[in-house]
């Protein structure tokens, strides 16, 4: 238990102001420490850490770039022939398989790896050797919550469990719980598992077939990662097997680079990754936020320390009278700004102890104590009070040290540092307003671009993925759709709203059409069937659905397309009106004619610009679109549910949902950044008023005979009110100059990542700055009416 020295307990209100914000400030700055701890920890475990690389690729069509954190499996032999650096090769493939267990059938993700996975990544095992326990054909190692699932309280080591359809896999090892990693699983299996699917049938396979293959590399000790990827290109040159492609694709088809281990889960985005990685920019507004809300918890602390510093005056006189030097003064009161720090953090603690759950909500991933046991971090929790309680204390020990005895013990007036105090009550309303402004201005922007410029109409849209593509299915799909009350239209497509798939293709345009650059030309083309454009909605700009008498084009048949105007602007189009009727071909010399041109659709996000995409009119697509009625969904989802699991019984677990939740799901990175701005503004607001509370307190203490003598000789409540409530308006008028261009600047920066964006107009800017005001005013005002209330004697008594 912390004993608090004599003069906390003397000045009560102070001190509990105090220690409120400092236990405030140092609970939020704990909380998110324990974040970008976590955060910074993750795949950083692996034994030589600072050797092991991912190899990444990059794939280049027509201008457009894919990055992609797999690569051709067949790089394994050539990578460890052409590199005496490295040390060692592995891969790991991820997949969602079906194990069975008698009748039960349980899906789960697991990775398909090289016998020596786990000598180059070593997730540690609790049972089993991983030099050996992928060696086996069946071997596999499983997390102890897929052992419980499996076997319950049984021995896993020996067990059987079958993959659905194939062979047996042998349990041969149980992992330590594991720590965050950039993988996702719940075991490992030897890749010869997979029977025929397996790597070594994939011999003859060309290098532009890449699947889920994540190729991993450990440098020898002293091998520089620099020079191994200057060679790549050149690697690339000799040994890729690129054969299937025309030459002029080939050249600068494919980039390969060297991604560090430690850097995936942060630092590096890549196309279609299982596992969403984190967000380095999230890392650092929580990081600065709470930095800003510690630092107006300190700023609070030596403004009302400063503050009180009057009451204290003859305290020091006599203390130095009786021989106290000055730096014995230092010491004491830069101690007691320790100990309350110490009792602050303590307190914050316990705090942080009981929000950590709604925290770890908020931000998305697991936090726990267990962290403590990190030296880092705990080094940081016990220096944390020391830092604050010095950097609160240090300047207001130095001013009541600095008092001369003689003037005090006269009753003189001794120096308050009154220029510092508004100084750091500027900056503590300068952060509430910017963080003010960056809340309503982010939360403003996330729904503007879930709505603006879509292109097609998102709501009563219900989906369903990963249907596998047969043309007859799809069609007695949409007849009995169409008997269900309640749905509107139905569409098979291969692309939805959020969805990252892309697919390019190759025109080649002759010289006869109306506008259009002749030559060859790159375009993203997509599936959809005819109903396509009915169903969601959108604008045709010219041209006409589908052609009298269309049906769906056989092998080597002309092909009817649509464009959207992005497309039609790419291909050189003036008009929309000029690309209809005109006739290309396509990389394998079919006939391709385009029968109209759309609106602009945004299936993606706002960063992304309009995008040029090319639909082909088919009968079938990987995606099953279908609009309901107003109303409620319910029926029509069982009936939709039903019919998928009748006529597709092998994707009974496709995903399927509501495409306004899949788009919403986009900007999940940008809410939970608004989120947190919002607690962290509040916070900042309240710590900002509690000091603006303590102050307003100190200075009606201090100007109580002033303020007496005033009502004596005439002056009305009101003038003396006014004369309160604009001394500390003015700090807050004057932060607000400081706010403007500080928020104006980095929300600038932060929007230009969207090609649909809101504007940064005044009034979100004097709505902030009013708003702050007013809290400001609220609260002096709680003092000013009880000094003016108060009779003239009582004050003139005073003292």
């Amino acid at each position: 238990m912390i004993v608090l020295p004599s003069i906390f307990r003397r000045h009560a209100l102070i001190t509990l102001l105090n220690l409120f914000g400092l236990t405030a400030g140092i609970a939020g700055f704990l909380m998110v420490s324990l974040y970008v701890a976590g955060e910074l920890t993750v795949d950083r475990g692996f034994t030589g850490v600072d050797r092991l690389y991912r190899v990444g690729t990059r794939l280049s069509v027509g201008g457009n770039d894919i990055v992609l954190g797999a690569t051709t499996p067949l790089l394994v032999e050539p990578l460890a022939q052409d590199f005496p650096e490295v040390e060692a090769v592995t891969r790991a493939s991820e997949e969602d398989v079906d194990l069975q267990d008698g009748d039960r059938v349980l899906t789960t993700p697991l990775l398909w790896a090289d016998a020596n996975l786990l000598r180059v990544l070593d997730y540690p095992l609790a049972r089993g050797d991983s030099a050996t326990a992928l060696a086996r054909p069946d071997g596999l190692v499983v997390t102890p919550d897929l052992a419980r699932t499996l076997f319950g309280d049984a021995d896993p080591m020996g067990r059987t469990v079958q993959v659905a359809g194939g062979q047996m896999l042998t349990v041969t090892g149980v992992l330590k719980p594991l720590a965050e990693t950039h993988l996702k699983f719940t075991g490992i299996a030897a890749d010869s598992g997979r029977g025929d699917k397996n790597w070594a049938h994939m011999a003859a396979e060309q290098w532009s077939h890449i699947g889920e293959t994540a190729v991993y590399v450990r440098l020898r000790p002293g091998a520089s990662a620099e020079a191994v990827a200057a060679r790549l290109p050149d690697f690339v040159r000799r040994r890729a097997v690129l054969s299937q492609l025309p030459d002029d694709v080939r050249q600068g088809f494919m980039t390969l680079r060297l991604d560090p281990v430690p850097s995936i889960h942060l630092h590096i985005k890549t196309f279609n990754q299982s596992k969403p990685g984190g967000d380095v920019g999230t890392v650092g507004l929580l990081s600065a936020a709470a930095l800003l809300i510690l630092g107006v918890a300190i700023a609070n602390y030596t403004n009302l320390a400063t503050a009180q510093a009057i009451h204290r005056a003859r305290e020091v006189g006599i203390r130095k009278l009786a021989g106290a030097r000055r730096w014995q003064l230092v010491a004491l009161f830069t101690g007691e700004s320790v100990a309350l720090a110490i009792a602050g953090t303590l307190t914050a603690l316990a705090v942080v102890e009981v929000l950590l759950p709604p925290f770890q909500a908020l931000v998305g991933r697991p936090l726990g104590f267990s962290l403590l046991r990190d030296g880092g971090f705990l080094a940081l929790v016990l220096a944390t009070p020391l830092v604050v309680g010095v950097l609160g204390g240090l300047y207001p020990a130095l001013v009541l040290s600095g008092y001369r005895p003689a003037a005090v013990l006269k009753g003189g007036t001794a120096p308050a540092a009154g220029r510092l105090r508004a100084v750091l009550v500027v900056a503590q309303f300068a952060i509430s307003i910017t963080l003010i402004i960056a809340t309503v201005t982010v939360l403003r922007q996330v729904a503007h671009a879930r709505t603006a410029a879509l292109g097609f109409l998102p709501e009563n849209l219900y989906v369903v993925s990963q249907l596998p593509h047969d043309a007859q299915r799809a069609a007695t799909m949409k007849t009995e759709l169409a008997k269900v009350p309640g749905i509107q239209g139905t569409a098979f497509s291969s692309l939805v709203p959020a969805d990252i798939s892309q697919f390019m293709t190759q025109l080649t345009v002759p010289g006869d059409t109306h506008g259009a650059t002749p030559g060859k030309a790159f375009m993203p083309e997509f599936s959809a069937d005819p109903d396509f454009i009915a169903t969601y909605g959108l604008d045709l700009k010219a041209g006409v659905a589908l052609p009298p008498g269309w049906r769906p084009a056989a092998d080597g048949e002309r092909r009817y397309v649509w464009l959207t105007e992005a497309a039609a602007r790419r291909l050189g189009y003036a008009h929309p009106t000029d690309a209809v009727g005109d006739r290309y071909t396509d990389e394998e010399d079919h006939p391709v004619e385009v029968a109209g041109v759309l609106g602009n659709v945004r299936f993606r996000t706002a960063r992304d610009a309009d995008e040029a995409l090319m639909f082909s009119v088919g009968a079938t697509g990987g995606f099953l679109t279908v609009r309901l009625a107003a109303g409620d969904p319910r029926p029509a989802l069982a009936a939709i549910n039903a019919l998928v699991d009748r006529l597709y019984p092998e994707a009974r677990r496709a995903p399927r949902g509501f495409a306004d939740d899949r788009l919403e799901a986009q900007y999940r990175t940008e809410e939970r950044q608004a989120k947190v701005f919002a607690i962290f503004s509040a916070l900042a607001i309240v710590l900002a008023n509690l000091g603006l509370f303590g102050l307003t307190a100190l200075a009606a203490a201090r100007r109580t005979k002033e303020i007496g003598i005033r009502r004596v000789v005439g002056a009305r409540a009101r003038d003396i009110a006014w004369l309160m409530v604009w001394q500390f308006a003015r700090p807050v008028l004057l932060a607000n100059l400081v706010a403007w261009p500080l928020a104006w600047w980095g929300l600038h920066r932060w929007l230009g990542q969207f090609t649909v964006r809101v504007d940064q107009g005044p009034g979100t800017y004097l709505a902030a700055g009013a708003a702050a005001l007013a809290v400001a005013l609220a609260t002096v005002a709680i003092h000013v009416l009880r000094v003016t209330r108060a009779p003239p004697a009582s004050a003139l008594r005073y003292e």
